[in-house]
């Protein structure tokens, strides 16, 4: 049974899984035109000292199957706290264990608990992620389009 909760950033970074779970998120995410996945992982406790970062774990006993952070930042244009999940990702072997839906759910608890009135999430185009959340009560707001700036 996978067990979803919270964590202090280094419980995820440290597992032994981590390196396998961001090599295989960078090679299903990348944005087209961006350039290679460079965590910068030494500003994420940065962020989680502000307290506007927060790190859940999937786990299947010691083992990390999937994770999510969401970033809790009052946004200056409405003046309240906006919930967004900076990354959200399930191991592809993992994904028929229940644990994104729980990493959602639980994400979703804790931008409550932010005072955040909603969470947002963003899906790859075309993504699996892209046609479940509408079935989650999630809708779609807008579109992200992107441009290289050296064009």
């Amino acid at each position: 049974m996978v067990e979803i909760r919270k964590c202090d950033l280094s419980e995820i970074i440290d597992n032994a899984n981590f390196q396998s779970l961001v090599k295989e998120y960078a090679e299903e995410a990348t944005i087209a035109g961006f350039p290679p996945v460079d965590d910068k992982l030494k500003l994420y406790p940065t962020l989680q000292r502000t307290g506007m970062f927060q790190t859940i774990g999937a786990f299947l006993g010691d083992k990390l199957v999937g994770f999510v952070a969401v970033l809790t930042p009052i946004v200056p244009h409405y003046g309240v706290v906006i919930a967004v999940t900076e990354s959200l990702f399930v191991g592809k072997v993992y994904r028929r264990t229940g644990a994104g839906l729980k990493l959602l759910r639980a994400a979703e608890m804790h931008s409550i608990d932010a005072g955040s009135p909603m969470l947002t999430v963003s899906a790859p185009s075309g993504g699996v992620l892209a046609e479940v959340l509408p079935r989650l009560g999630y809708r779609e707001t807008n579109r992200s389009f992107v441009k290289s700036a050296r064009a």
